[in-house]
């Protein structure tokens, strides 16, 4: 089964989310009571992974003041004040807070999100996101009025959760809702869909997503209308929208489906592939140039095409694009797919020929430079934002210990503690 055959269902139905989450048989200290982000709190490690091309530090010391880092070395080395709160992480592995870039809150569990009891949607936003490290992630689909809600909860401080950008709803080609889509829900429904047929349409869509608090603009310029049948968007239609994007200062992420979807997106200067290009036929390696010659990163999505016929050729594209380029940023199209536990997503990049740092990459720091936040998130410097992973098990030796983690920290506050569970 291709992995169109398995697309979300906007707006309509999902999958109920079974989590299984596994305890680690570490025995660690109880996090210190942090009153608000402005209480100091210093965090003792194993080993500091402080960015991923770097060497980690070891035994190394994390100071946490408003919300940032403060000081960051080896032991010894940091000064400690007095009254500091100490989480001791020894024995532990301390990265910076993990990125989803391809993530959808279309489940029926994020309905009418601005009445969710608050200790409900508090939850979901930890066993989905918080429990696995994740920091920030990117909603690349969905009602945007229901995501703008979820995300105003978190910011408001009601509910702890990740940084939540979003896309709010994509635009389609003309005539282009994806079969998948129209099986699932009422034509009325999927009638309002963004299709638009022209450059100024599409100008007007992008004016409008923007203006209802979308962070990116997400393009369908490959979309399955029949089994075995793609229509792409309109090349002077894409080009509209990404211009228009651009112009507002918005990146523009685009699902490509095949070849011809994947050359509409390059010729219009999409900044970011959704998904690796799935149907493979007709690929060529001078695409792999092209895309570095236009600075077009990619999004691989590779445990969402497991099961599809081709995954090997789909692995060797990724491969060949990370050492050609590099510029990998990780995704799991959670939310659409119902496990949102990222360790299938790990494992199948590794074997795919990407190394521990390229993943590690994939999750901080190359999505912070392909966002122009470098200066402030993405790795364990002073200054940068409080965005931690502390892990129980070192995850050099063994990719899958990613998904080990056992503090959470979001702008200097435990967001995710396994000794509460």
């Amino acid at each position: 089964m291709r992995h169109t055959d398995r697309y979300f269902v906007f707006l309509l139905i999902g999958v109920v989310t079974v989590l299984s989450i596994v305890v680690s048989e570490k025995s660690f200290a109880r996090p210190p009571q942090i009153a608000s982000a402005n209480t100091p709190i210093a965090l003792e490690g194993e080993r500091i992974y402080v960015s991923p091309f770097v060497l980690p530090i070891e035994n190394g010391v994390i100071l946490i003041r408003d919300g940032k880092i403060a000081a960051v070395g080896g032991h010894g080395k940091v000064d400690v004040p007095e009254g500091t709160g100490e989480l001791d992480c020894r024995g532990m592995y301390v990265l910076a807070g993990f990125q989803n870039s391809h993530i959808h809150f279309t489940q029926p569990m994020w309905n009418d999100a601005a009445k969710l009891p608050a200790a409900q949607l508090a939850q979901q936003l930890e066993m989905n996101f918080t429990r696995y490290g994740v920091t920030t992630v990117v909603d690349t689909g969905s009602y945007l009025p229901n995501t703008e809600a979820i995300r105003n909860r978190i910011n408001s401080g009601e509910v702890a959760g990740p940084r939540i950008l979003t896309s709010g709803s994509p635009l389609y080609p003309p005539d282009g809702v994806p079969y998948y889509l129209k099986n699932s829900m009422p034509e009325a429904i999927w009638k309002q869909l963004a299709q638009p047929k022209t450059p100024a349409e599409a100008v007007r869509i992008v004016d409008e997503t923007i203006d209802g608090g979308a962070d990116i603009i997400k393009l369908f310029t490959g979309s399955w209308v029949a089994r075995g049948q793609v229509v792409t968007m309109p090349l002077d239609v894409a080009e509209a929208a990404v211009n228009e994007a651009h112009k507002r200062g918005k990146l523009v992420w685009a699902h490509p489906s095949n070849v011809a979807g994947f050359q509409i997106a390059l010729q219009a200067h999409v900044d970011v592939l959704a998904h690796a290009v799935e149907d493979l036929r007709g690929w060529k390696a001078s695409y792999l140039r092209q895309m570095k010659s236009d600075g077009m990163w990619m999004i691989p999505t590779l445990a969402l095409f497991s099961r599809d016929s081709n995954i090997a050729d789909i692995m060797q594209e990724v491969d060949d694009f990370a050492d050609l380029h590099g510029q990998i940023i990780f995704g799991t199209d959670a939310g659409f797919l119902p496990d949102f536990n990222p360790t299938q997503e790990y494992l199948i990049m590794q074997r795919a020929g990407l190394t521990f740092n390229q993943i590690l990459d994939s999750l901080t720091t190359a999505p912070a430079r392909r966002l122009s936040e470098s200066a402030t998130r993405g790795q364990i410097r002073v200054g940068m934002e409080a965005d931690l992973v502390v892990l129980g098990k070192d995850p050099q030796q063994d990719i899958s210990n990613l998904a080990d983690v056992l503090y959470t920290f979001r702008q200097g506050r435990i967001v995710y503690s396994l000794s509460n569970q």
